[in-house]
């Protein structure tokens, strides 16, 4: 059977509204072309897709499956006419999707943005949260976005550029009884907050400790670091967070204090990921370039601060 690409959007959009009408009305389309679309839909798969129960519609298990696999397809094909030979970033429409921790896209956007700017003031960007989900379906999912920062361990042989390398520190309520120099007990008998939820995995810092057989009592969690301040004021809680997020959040908030852990952690080792499918893009050749420019100047030690004094 031919296959008809244009029905791709209309597919996605009846799997997401499960309604003929809502689909429509979001692609702009009349309500008897979306029904004539979804016709052919149900005759190309020889499955009904969208079965009424009630005064609603639900997914068959072939829809099901093709509502997760969709959204990549539609993606990949983006990215496959995207693709040019040349780039000039002064005339570029381009929108680059980027994934990160909030922190790290909140670290990176003044010099980027900067940079955009100045170079390409019609390119636009998108950050998706880095998050449990995000992390479980690695690699695969960069096919569908230009980039994702991840620290080592997430991701691997793929091509990536290195940030500078930053320490594990963790952060308290400067009321909360921790000492300045605390010994290990000090810290592993007390209620932690981790940076990402049990069911969605550890933190590189949990998962060293992890293998040394130490499991720190979990009492919250967050995938959203800039939360994690609002979880520690005014408890006995600590949180283990890299250290340029640690002076930032006191920066903005001074009754936490940063202490140092006598724990003899590997640094957080950060990196900007890609797919190899990007490898020959123009436009992605030039992001990177800027990415490069950005982890200099930003992506640096943290005693340094995270405001560069002048782009590159």
């Amino acid at each position: 059977m031919a296959i008809d690409y244009n029905l791709l959007r209309p597919l996605r959009a009846l799997l997401e509204e499960r309604s003929v009408t809502r689909a429509a009305e979001r692609l702009h389309m009349s309500q008897p072309a979306m029904s004539t679309a979804l016709g052919r839909l149900r005759a190309h798969y020889d499955d009904v897709l969208l079965v009424r129960r009630g005064n609603q519609h639900v997914l068959t298990p072939l829809a099901e499956r093709l509502l997760t696999a969709v959204p990549h397809a539609i993606a990949e094909t983006e990215q496959v006419f995207r693709i040019q030979s040349r780039f000039d970033p002064a005339i570029s429409t381009r929108t680059f999707t980027i994934a990160a921790v909030d922190y790290m896209t909140a670290r990176i956007a003044p010099a980027l943005t900067q940079i955009v700017l100045r170079e390409a003031p019609n390119v636009r960007f998108e950050f998706p949260a880095a998050d449990g989900r995000l992390v479980e379906g690695m690699p695969d999912v960069l096919r569908t976005i230009d980039g994702a920062i991840l620290p080592h361990g997430y991701v691997s042989n793929h091509p990536h550029i290195d940030f500078a390398p930053e320490e594990w520190v963790c952060l308290v309520d400067a009321a909360s009884g921790v000492p300045e120099r605390p010994s290990a007990d000090e810290l592993l008998t007390r209620p932690w907050v981790q940076t990402l939820p049990a069911r969605e995995g550890a933190s590189p810092a949990r998962q060293q400790l992890r293998f040394r057989g130490i499991e720190p009592t979990v009492v919250a969690a967050t995938p959203h670091f800039f939360v994690v301040p609002s979880l520690l004021l005014g408890t006995d809680r600590v949180a283990m967070v890299p250290e340029a997020f640690a002076r930032m959040a006191v920066d903005r908030e001074p009754r936490l204090r940063l202490v140092v852990p006598p724990l003899d952690l590997d640094p957080v080792k950060d990196a900007f990921w890609w797919h190899l499918d990007r490898e020959q893009d123009a436009e992605h050749v030039w992001l990177r370039s800027v990415i490069e420019r950005v982890g200099r100047t930003v992506i640096r030690n943290p005693n340094d601060g995270d405001t560069p004094d002048r782009l590159p």
